[in-house]
């Protein structure tokens, strides 16, 4: 007797495999932007010597600024780095420049 086995998942099954996956990418995705956020508070505090008070303020702007983009131009919350990339690039700042050479750093050193 043979039995027949189906490898290809079911549409349910796909759809419950798409929403792991989602919730698994939003979870490593809070978890690198915290681990990011905390180098950015270290740096302010350590190297430009700002206290509690100032970072507290600084993490609170930036939630806003998060927050009021998401709003004003009517985009996800994934586009808001784009924007910012955008508003430098137009103010003369080559964001592309600074993740180049931290990438290029990164590679170096594996």
């Amino acid at each position: 007797m043979r039995v027949r086995i189906n490898p290809k998942p079911t549409p349910k099954q796909q759809e419950m495999i798409k929403e792991e996956c989602r919730k698994e990418f939003y979870k490593l995705l809070g978890d690198y932007n915290k681990q990011v956020a905390i180098q950015i508070l270290y740096i302010l505090h350590f190297k430009y010597g700002w206290g509690m008070k100032r970072l507290e303020e600084f993490s609170d702007l930036l939630a806003d600024m998060q927050n009021q983009m998401v709003e004003r131009y009517e985009m996800h919350d994934d586009d808001t780095p784009w924007l910012c990339c955008k508003k430098l690039e137009d103010d003369g700042i080559d964001v592309s420049k600074f993740l180049k050479e931290n990438t290029n750093e990164n590679l170096q050193k594996m």
